[in-house]
C-alpha cells in the first residue's frame, strides 16, 4: 500500500476542512442597557473567508425578527416580534456587516440578540454570536440637592437632602464633605418612594445629611464648603451621576473679630460724642460765671 498518497490526501482533506469553517462572526454590538424611550442600533461583523453569503438573520430570544439575503428579492425582510420593531428603512447590510435599527416598546423589549451568518451552496456553514439587552426606565437628570445655601459660618448647623431621578433599577446615594463621606451619625435613614409608570415600577431615594461645620474637613479648606451627591446603579457604572455644589465659609473667629471691631467702632463714636457734650456745659457754665462776676462789680 502506498501510504505517501494516503498522507497525501489526508493533508488536502484537512486543509479543505479549515476553509470551509473558516465562516465566522468576527464581532456582535448589543447595548448591554438602554432607556425605553431611546431608540438602539444592533450590529455585527464577518469573515467570510471566501464563501459566498447567503444570509443574514437576527433574532430577538430565538425568534427571527430581521432577514438580509442577497441572493433573493426582497434583499431585506422583517418579521414582527413581541418587544420591538424594526425601523422603516433603518437597516444596511453587506458582505461583511449587518447594522439594524430598533424602536423598543418597554420591558418586554429586554432580551437575547443573536446575529446569524450562513454561507452558499456546497457547504451552507452557519456562524453566530449572541448577547444580552437589559431595557429599563432608566435615570434622566443629574440627583437634586435640596435644603443647600450659598454662604455659611463655621459652627453652624448644616441640613441638606438630595433626591435621585426615578428609575426602574435600584439606585444608591452618596455624600462628600470636602471630598470625604460624612461621619457616622450624619446620615438620615434612605427614603424609598416608588409609582408605576410605563409598565414598570419607578423608585426614587432620598438621603439627608446634617452635621456642625466644625473639625479638619472645615478648618484645613480655603474658604470653600463643597457638597456633592452621587447616584449610582449597581454593575453598571456608565450610569453614574453626580451633582456639586459650594458656598463660602467664613470662619467663626473673623466674624467675632469683625462684630468686635463694629462694636468698638460705635463705642468710640459715642464717647466722642459724650466728650463734646462735656465740653459745650463747661463753656456755659464759664460764660455764665464772668456775666454773674460782671454784674457784681456794677453793682
Amino acid at each position: 500500500m502506498d501510504y505517501g498518497w494516503l498522507l497525501f490526501f489526508f493533508c488536502c482533506s484537512l486543509i479543505d476542512m479549515q476553509s470551509i469553517t473558516a465562516l465566522f462572526v468576527t464581532d456582535i454590538s448589543v447595548p448591554e442597557i438602554v432607556d425605553f424611550r431611546d431608540n438602539v442600533t444592533l450590529s455585527c461583523s464577518y469573515d467570510m473567508s471566501g464563501h459566498t453569503l447567503n444570509s443574514v438573520k437576527w433574532y430577538k430570544d430565538r425568534l427571527e425578527f430581521f432577514r438580509y439575503t442577497p441572493l433573493m428579492r426582497p434583499v431585506y425582510i422583517t418579521f414582527p416580534v413581541a418587544g420591538i420593531q424594526v425601523l422603516d428603512g433603518k437597516y444596511f447590510c453587506n458582505e461583511s456587516t449587518c447594522r439594524v435599527d430598533l424602536s423598543l416598546l418597554g420591558a418586554k423589549s429586554t432580551g437575547n440578540f443573536k446575529c446569524e451568518v450562513s454561507g452558499d451552496a456546497p457547504h451552507f456553514k452557519l456562524a453566530a454570536k449572541e448577547d444580552n439587552m437589559t431595557v429599563a426606565a432608566l435615570p434622566q437628570s443629574d440627583p437634586l440637592i435640596e435644603g443647600f445655601n450659598s454662604m455659611y459660618r463655621m459652627e453652624e448647623f448644616l441640613s441638606a437632602t438630595c433626591a435621585s431621578d426615578y428609575s426602574s433599577l435600584a439606585t444608591k446615594l452618596t455624600w462628600y464633605i470636602n471630598g470625604e463621606q460624612p461621619m457616622l451619625g450624619e446620615l438620615q435613614p434612605t427614603i424609598d418612594t416608588s409609582i408605576p409608570a410605563h409598565d414598570y415600577i419607578l423608585r426614587r431615594q432620598r438621603l439627608q445629611v446634617h452635621f456642625y461645620l466644625q473639625g479638619h474637613r472645615f478648618y484645613l479648606v480655603s474658604k470653600i464648603l463643597e457638597l456633592k451627591c452621587v447616584a449610582e446603579i449597581e454593575n453598571y457604572p456608565e450610569l453614574r451621576r453626580e451633582t456639586t455644589l459650594s458656598a463660602s465659609l467664613t470662619q467663626f473667629d473673623n466674624l467675632n473679630n469683625q462684630m468686635l471691631r463694629h462694636a468698638v467702632t460705635n463705642s468710640a463714636a459715642f464717647e466722642c460724642r459724650s466728650c463734646s457734650w462735656k465740653r459745650t456745659c463747661l463753656v456755659s457754665s464759664l460764660f455764665v460765671i464772668i456775666l454773674l462776676t460782671r454784674c457784681s462789680h456794677q453793682s
